[in-house]
C-alpha cells in the first residue's frame, strides 16, 4: 500500500486525506495540533520548523509521497507576524523538501497566486513572481527553496479553494455560511478576481501528481475566473441563502490591519489540462460538486 504523509490537517488536508483513503492510500496527517473529526487516519503532532521532529515522522511513516498544505495562510496574520510566516512558510517548506530529497519521496508543495502582483491576467507557470504582500513573498521564496532542495518536487499554485472542511480550518464556504445563517451582510471587495477550484477536484489532481513523474510548477484552478463578489453570490445562491446579503463594498484598500491584496488572481490552467487526466471544472461545476459531494 502506498503511504501518504500530509502536513496540515485543516480544510484542504482533511479532504485530501479522505479522498486518498478511498483510493487506497495509507494516510498519516502531521499537524501542529490534533484536529478532531477524522479518526480514520493516523495523526502525529509536529512543528514543521523543527528538524528533529520532522525527521522522526519521516522515519516512522516512510512515505512514498508527501503533501505540504501547512502554512500561515491568513494574509493579514502573515503581514503582522513576518517572523512566524517566514519560519513556517519558507523554512518549514524547505525542511520538508530536504527530507523528501534524502528519502526519495514525492513532494507536493502548495503555493498561491499571491506570488503575482495581480496587475495582469492569465498568469502562467513561467511568469515572474512579484508579490504585493508578505504572504506572497513567503510563498515565492518557498517555491525557490523547495525546488532547489528537491528538484523532483511539484509546486502547485492555487487561487481559492471551494468546499467544506472535515476537521475545521480556513474554509470560504463555512465562513460564508456562518454569516448567512445569521442573516448578516457579507461585504465583498469589487476588484479581486480569482480562479477557484473545488477541494475534491484539487485533491484528485494532487493524488494524480503524487503518482506521476512530473516536477516543477503547476497552476490548478477552474476553467474560468470571476470576481469574489460574483463568486460569493453564486455560492450563497447554491447554498439556498439570500444573495442580497452579499454587498459590494466601496473599497477594501486602507482598512486597518488589512494587508494589500493582488487584484487579478487569473491563473492559466492550460498546462494542467494538458498534463492531467483529472478534468478541471468550470466554477459553476466546482460549486455544485463541492456542495453535492461534500465529505
Amino acid at each position: 500500500m502506498n503511504r501518504l504523509l500530509i502536513f496540515g490537517g485543516g480544510f484542504v488536508g482533511s479532504n485530501l486525506a479522505c479522498l486518498a483513503q478511498r483510493q487506497g492510500w495509507e494516510v498519516t496527517i502531521a499537524d501542529y495540533f490534533y484536529r478532531p473529526g477524522l479518526d480514520t487516519v493516523q495523526w502525529k503532532t509536529v512543528d514543521i520548523t523543527q528538524a528533529e521532529g520532522v525527521a522522526e515522522i519521516f522515519t516512522d511513516v516512510q512515505p512514498q509521497a508527501v503533501v505540504n498544505v501547512a502554512a500561515i495562510a491568513n494574509i493579514d496574520q502573515a503581514e503582522q507576524d513576518k517572523d512566524l510566516a517566514w519560519k513556517v512558510n519558507v523554512d518549514g517548506a524547505r525542511l520538508l523538501a530536504e527530507n523528501c530529497a534524502v528519502r526519495r519521496a514525492k513532494y507536493i508543495f502548495f503555493s498561491s497566486d499571491a506570488v503575482f502582483d495581480g496587475q495582469g491576467q492569465g498568469y502562467t507557470e513561467e511568469d515572474v513572481s512579484a508579490p504585493v504582500n508578505y504572504y506572497g513573498v513567503t510563498k515565492a521564496e518557498a517555491e525557490k527553496a523547495v525546488l532547489s532542495a528537491c528538484p523532483t518536487a511539484v509546486v502547485i499554485r492555487i487561487s481559492l479553494v471551494l468546499g467544506f472542511p472535515v476537521t475545521g480550518g480556513n474554509s470560504f464556504f463555512s465562513a460564508l455560511e456562518g454569516k448567512l445563517k445569521e442573516g448578516k451582510d457579507v461585504p465583498c471587495p469589487p476588484g479581486e478576481i480569482r480562479t477557484p477550484v473545488d477541494v475534491l477536484t484539487l485533491s484528485e489532481c494532487v493524488l494524480e501528481l503524487a503518482r506521476s513523474d512530473f516536477s516543477g510548477r503547476l497552476h490548478i484552478g477552474a476553467t474560468d475566473s470571476l470576481s469574489r463578489y460574483e463568486l460569493t453570490q453564486k455560492v450563497a445562491r447554491s447554498l439556498g441563502y439570500d444573495e442580497t446579503l452579499i454587498k459590494l463594498q466601496d473599497s477594501a484598500a486602507g482598512q486597518a490591519g488589512r494587508a494589500p491584496r493582488h487584484q487579478n488572481g487569473i491563473i492559466c490552467v492550460t498546462k494542467a489540462q494538458r498534463l492531467l487526466a483529472t478534468k478541471l471544472l468550470s466554477t459553476d461545476e466546482g460549486i455544485r460538486r463541492a456542495i453535492q459531494e461534500r465529505i
